[in-house]
């Protein structure tokens, strides 16, 4: 077994904001520290002891506990799997958190390591705390080729989250090459694969997002996953409709609903007739569109959720140009977002500018209210609704004669189409 004191010394040193010449002061020079924490030397347990009492951890030393490693690696990987593959990943970090003071795992270098990297993965889930993967990042330099990669989709979706997409890019394209030579497990494989997608998808890249969908999507299958098979569903389908596929995207819909009419998972029908009233409204088909609109909007229980059916609902009898059904929607959105107007910042955007056009028109109140919007969502890469109302706010400023600034935006439009083709 390799033993882990390195690795142990530096996490809990790093973590505690402890600088190397002060843990070491009086047991060793810095320079020997550093290499300890390298897992450059084996230490004395003189050295050893004395070091884990200024960091006030209790470690058992050079206890034969090689027996118990595999036992414990299986126990934390398939908690991992189980939330993966089943979505049920409430309380799992805090469960794993417990095998932090495991004595086979404070030894093992290779359990450490797996330990950190479950818990990293749970960090990435909704309410999960992503200080695990800032830990790993102490020591990445002691992971294996395999523990590489699954640092590096957790930094790019990381990178993605603090809107460095660049980075997150250049990240993603580098796991291109390299899955291919991982011994990474089948079930792990498909969840990288579908994060990947989802990834691309918001980079634009829909081709590279339905490949790498779909990959996740045939084990998913295979092994009757049913929440993960919805998600595949659902995001090969936005990927569809964003190449004009709509025909294609309906029919990844209707497989989701096939799929969620059989099971108890009626918490996706909202957010799937959603996405159907979209692909109708995008055929010109209205009243089918109203109609999954509404079904959505009931379907739903958040109120963030329940906006984007408003909106959706108010961007049809838009297109119609029927001003009643658009200030009937209005006036619900406006009454559910008064519960935290700062929390649905976006949606004010999107209804500022259809009050200014339809409760009463004002040209100048509009052309105000659409350049916030163009701004707003400019500024979070939100290239669909940027798009929108750049060319609206062109046309509006051309109508009052400012041709200049109206060509400005035209041409903002036209760059974010390039950018989509």
């Amino acid at each position: 077994m390799e033993y882990n004191y390195g690795n142990l010394i530096k996490v809990e040193r790093m973590r505690r904001g402890i600088k190397q010449s002060v843990l070491a002061r009086g047991i060793c020079s810095i320079s020997y520290l550093s290499k300890i924490e390298n897992n450059q030397t084996s230490p004395s347990e003189e050295v050893l002891e004395l070091i884990f009492e200024r960091l006030d951890i209790e470690v058992p030393l050079y206890f034969d506990l090689s027996e118990q490693v595999d036992k414990v690696k299986n126990e934390i990987r398939e908690i991992l799997k189980d939330a993966i593959l089943t979505r049920k990943d409430a309380g799992g970090q805090k469960d794993l958190e417990k095998y932090l003071s495991n004595p086979v795992v404070t030894q093992s270098k290779e359990l450490y390591i797996t330990l950190l990297m479950t818990l990293a993965r749970f960090g990435m889930m909704p309410g999960g705390d992503s200080k695990y993967l800032t830990e790993i990042g102490w020591i990445e330099d002691q992971l294996d080729f395999d523990n590489k990669i699954r640092y590096t989709i957790m930094s790019s979706l990381k990178l993605f989250q603090k809107n460095e997409r660049d980075g997150s890019l250049k990240l993603l394209e580098d796991l291109n090459e390299a899955l291919s030579k991982s011994h990474i497990p089948d079930w792990e494989m498909a969840d990288i694969r579908y994060i990947m997608g989802g990834l691309y998808y918001k980079f634009t890249d829909f081709l590279q997002a339905i490949e790498n969908v779909r990959f996740a999507l045939a084990y998913f299958q295979e092994h009757f996953y049913v929440e993960r098979i919805v998600e595949s569903h659902l995001i090969i389908g936005l990927s569809y409709k964003r190449r004009k596929r709509y025909t294609d995207a309906l029919t990844f819909y209707e497989k989701a609903v096939k799929i969620v009419s059989a099971t108890d998972l009626k918490n996706y029908y909202g957010m799937l007739y959603n996405n159907m009233g979209d692909i109708y409204s995008l055929l010109g088909e209205k009243e089918k569109a109203l109609e999954f609109f509404i079904e959505s909007f009931e379907y739903k229980v958040e109120i963030g959720s329940k906006l984007f059916s408003v909106l959706s609902l108010i961007e049809v009898y838009s297109d119609h140009n029927d001003s009643d059904g658009v200030i009937e929607w209005l006036e619900k959105g406006e009454s559910l977002i008064k519960s935290d107007e700062e929390e649905f910042e976006s949606f004010l955007h999107h209804f500022d500018v259809y009050t200014n056009y339809y409760r009463e028109y004002n040209q100048e109140k509009l052309i105000y209210s659409l350049k916030k919007a163009v701004h707003y969502f400019e500024s979070f890469d939100e290239y669909l609704y940027t798009n929108k109302y750049a060319l609206w706010l062109a046309r509006e400023l051309r109508k009052s004669g400012k041709y200049k600034s109206s060509t400005e935006y035209y041409e903002k439009a036209i760059t974010i189409m390039s950018i989509w083709d």
